[in-house]
């Protein structure tokens, strides 16, 4: 009968150590499945103390049944020192698992609260973070995880994962939150959040309706796109639209948008995409304001056409104010060019500037003549492509100073005479999207404090 017990005990003991065996391979760090085996353990224990006192009061009633001093003995019943020996081996196990669970639960919330965590899975979690013990539900695509946390309430939710896939792609970190946010990242010191990946996208935001990337910042630059390779002809940040603004520039005391380079190269730079569209567009919000300013020199290059408006001059007077002097206005494009010269006898030769010859139609130009002075009057004897001759009227040989205009067709462009125009539609109204406001980003929890261990069975 002994021998039988001992048996089963050794059984027991053995079936308990693989079952603990098997649970670590199987979820290392499990703490709910531990302290369940535990429990087992410290069942079997007190069977086995009862046992034992059931025994030791046998071997009095044997002991009280021994012959006197220098009798022999009665031989020990066996199976009690195997029974002790055994139960001794059970409870030093016990204490081991105890411990053994305390002191991981106890390390992995030290980890979390200022060492590193490290865990792998093929197939599960390498690292599963939850308010509760057991595992939560996870979204679907989630398979081989290295690292996920989940939350339900209003606060800070995080699913960190090794490899969510979308569209194809795997993510280093997928956040999911249902009230709170996704992934919150925080450093004194460094950045919170860094993405890196050589060939796609570092950080990616994307938002049904929301923000899909937001960056805020109280004394600094709230977001920086730089694309900084010498060879790389991408820009430092795109915006892209289907209906609204692809960038949109807001501020409150400055300028909303400014753009500047460091090269030849253009600050700001805009292109139509479309018959009728504008480059750079710029519109009035209230009345006073301008539409557009150049501080420096413009250059334009193509047709320049101003309506609803005269084009003019702002130029300083004596007075300190500034005045308006219009241009004159043409139906053709014509060049003008005046000087002076001289009568003698009655007669003078006046030459074309060269340089302004070359850019006009000068085998037809008008001339007109103002003389200085007491004569019959002034005519054009002749012209030709390089000048012309100037007599006094009636034979006369007055000799007196003159002065001259003369008008040209440009030659360089057709310019017909009061050419029709086709304004494209005007932005009739610049509308202002409604910013959002800065989310308020919530405080990172505090690391989890290292649980109390299990009550160690009674002895």
């Amino acid at each position: 009968m002994a021998e039988s017990a001992h048996g089963r005990e050794q059984t027991e003991q053995a079936h308990t150590a693989g079952q603990l065996k098997r649970g670590g391979q199987s979820r290392d760090g499990d703490l709910q499945a531990v302290l369940g085996q535990l429990e087992a353990l410290a069942a079997r224990v007190e069977e086995q103390a009862g046992k034992i006192a059931a025994l030791e009061a046998e071997n009095k009633q044997l002991r009280a049944s021994v012959p006197p001093t220098g009798q022999a003995s009665a031989p020990a019943k066996p199976g009690i020192t195997t029974r002790r020996r055994a139960l001794r081996r059970l409870l030093g196990a016990t204490a081991a698992a105890t411990a053994l669970a305390v002191a991981k639960e106890a390390g992995s919330a030290q980890a979390a609260a200022i060492g590193t965590i490290s865990g792998a899975s093929s197939s599960s979690y390498g690292i599963l973070s939850a308010p509760d013990i057991s595992a939560p539900a996870v979204p679907s695509g989630l398979n081989g995880e290295g690292l996920v946390g989940v939350t339900n309430a209003a606060t800070v939710a995080a699913y960190p994962s090794s490899s969510y896939t979308n569209g194809g792609f795997a993510s280093g970190v997928f956040g999911s939150g249902n009230n709170g946010l996704g992934v919150v990242g925080a450093c004194n010191s460094n950045s919170g959040v860094l993405g890196f990946s050589p060939s796609f996208r570092g950080v990616f935001g994307a938002s049904t309706s929301g923000i899909g990337v937001e960056g805020d910042s109280t004394n600094s630059t709230g977001v920086i796109g730089r694309a900084t390779a010498a060879g790389n002809p991408n820009p430092g940040v795109i915006g892209s639209a289907t209906n609204g603004y692809g960038v949109f520039g807001f501020s409150q005391n400055s300028n909303g948008i400014a753009g500047q380079s460091g090269g030849g190269a253009a600050g700001c730079v805009g292109f139509a995409g479309a018959p009728g569209g504008y480059g750079i567009y710029g519109g009035i919000a209230v009345q006073g304001g301008y539409a557009g300013g150049f501080a420096g020199p413009v250059l334009v290059v193509g047709n320049f056409t101003a309506t609803g408006g005269a084009k003019s001059a702002a130029v300083p007077h004596p007075d300190g104010t500034h005045r308006r002097l219009y241009c004159m206005e043409s139906p053709e494009s014509w060049f003008e060019d005046a000087a002076d010269g001289k009568l003698v006898n009655g007669r003078a030769q006046v030459t074309l500037d060269p340089d302004f010859a070359a850019v006009v139609h000068n085998d037809k130009y008008l001339i007109y003549l103002t003389p200085e002075g007491d004569c019959k009057g002034l005519y054009v004897g002749s012209k030709s492509t390089s000048g012309f001759e100037v007599r006094e009227l009636q034979g006369g040989t007055s000799s007196l100073s003159f002065n001259y205009r003369v008008m040209a067709r440009r030659k360089d462009i057709p310019a017909p005479r009061l050419e029709k125009v086709q304004l494209p539609e005007p932005i009739k109204e610049l509308v202002k999207p409604d910013l959002p406001k800065p989310a308020e980003l919530p405080r990172p929890p505090e690391p989890p404090k290292a649980p109390a261990g299990p009550e160690r069975p009674g002895r």
